[in-house]
């Protein structure tokens, strides 16, 4: 599936456990090297003596995410536009933004720990979705603003949203309890490939509850695969407890779906209550986790896959029907 001429996405979903390869993938002729292009410090680095000139040259090393950026990120405007300029020049001179790109530049001063995941990640994706070019990949700073941006060639994260839980500011600006402990840098690597994958198999929102976690559950199942080392609680960002806690009472969830019948509405605020991120999924228990029916979809997909070992990963995400791959999933929590 195509993605939009670009797409800002806030991760809503994630991942967990360590655990050993689900599907082999041989490497072997899928040789290269993920570097992440730091748009971050070439942006907070201008040369405020000659700022019109700068953005020009920002324009040339970086022509795909700079407009996106300045018009739809930071909304200066257009780079080529004196108002932006101006901008710019107040906005080096503001003493939070000016601790937040510190701060953030120095907590990633060092990526190639990311670098090297991403490298695992996209080399198994050269062999599972051989279809898919491998995006270039930058990071940029969005004042706590979009966690991603995507385009159809790149793919880039806001570093200061994985400065750590403990954070000040995080807490300071409001930034709820819940969202905080997903914001550090273990995140990082899985964000990145679950907003990519995201943006090449998207879904129709009308669609029933089913549909939405057995969608999400695609996802989480293939950034799994593709990233075999990354604990599955951090894929789905829980903490270790929380994972336990959701593996421990996935039998009574399914019971409470099937007795409801919530597993096939379409009501947009009851969907939200079970995929959307927060303190707990109403419809379970305030000791559940958020986002536990997203968890369910992906136990129905990990079952489905175990079931079917004849399955690609690229015919998993293209099956549009989840009432298929619920039937054939032999799932029994």
């Amino acid at each position: 599936m195509k993605r939009y001429a670009y797409i800002i996405l806030i991760i809503a979903f994630a991942l967990i456990g360590c655990k050993r390869e689900k599907r082999h993938a041989d490497l072997t002729g899928i040789d290269f090297e993920v570097k992440i292009e730091r748009f971050d410090s070439a942006f907070w680095t201008l040369d405020t003596t000659k700022v019109a000139e700068e953005f020009q040259r920002l324009m040339i090393e970086y022509p795909d995410i700079t407009p996106i950026y300045t018009e739809n990120v930071v909304r200066f405007g257009h780079p080529d536009s004196a108002i932006t300029h101006e901008t710019y020049l107040f906005f080096r001179r503001d003493t939070a933004v000016q601790r937040l790109y510190t701060d953030a530049l120095k907590i990633y001063s060092d990526m190639s720990d990311i670098e090297r995941d991403l490298t695992t990640a996209f080399r198994r994706a050269r062999y599972f979705l051989p279809q898919f070019a491998t995006p270039n990949v930058y990071c940029h700073v969005s004042g706590l603003n979009q966690s991603l941006i995507i385009d159809e060639t790149f793919i880039s994260l806001s570093i200061d949203n994985y400065l750590g839980a403990d954070y000040p500011l995080y807490k300071h600006i409001g930034i709820y309890k819940y969202q905080r402990p997903n914001m550090r840098r273990e995140k990082v690597a899985s964000d990145y490939i679950t907003a990519w994958l995201s943006s090449e198999f998207s879904t129709n929102l009308a669609n029933n509850l089913l549909t939405d976690i057995i969608h999400r559950g695609k996802i989480l199942y293939t950034v799994s695969v593709l990233l075999p080392e990354t604990p599955e609680h951090v894929i789905m960002g829980y903490s270790k407890g929380q994972w336990d806690w959701v593996k421990n009472n996935e039998t009574s969830m399914w019971n409470s779906l099937i007795y409801t019948k919530d597993l096939y509405t379409t009501n947009m605020i009851t969907k939200n209550k079970y995929i959307n991120d927060g303190p707990f999924t109403l419809p379970f228990t305030q000791e559940s986790p958020g986002r536990a029916g997203v968890y369910i979809g992906w136990q129905i997909v990990e079952s489905y896959m175990r079931h079917n070992p004849e399955i690609s990963i690229q015919q998993l995400l293209q099956q549009p029907d989840a009432q298929v791959i619920l039937n054939n999933s032999n799932y029994k929590p």
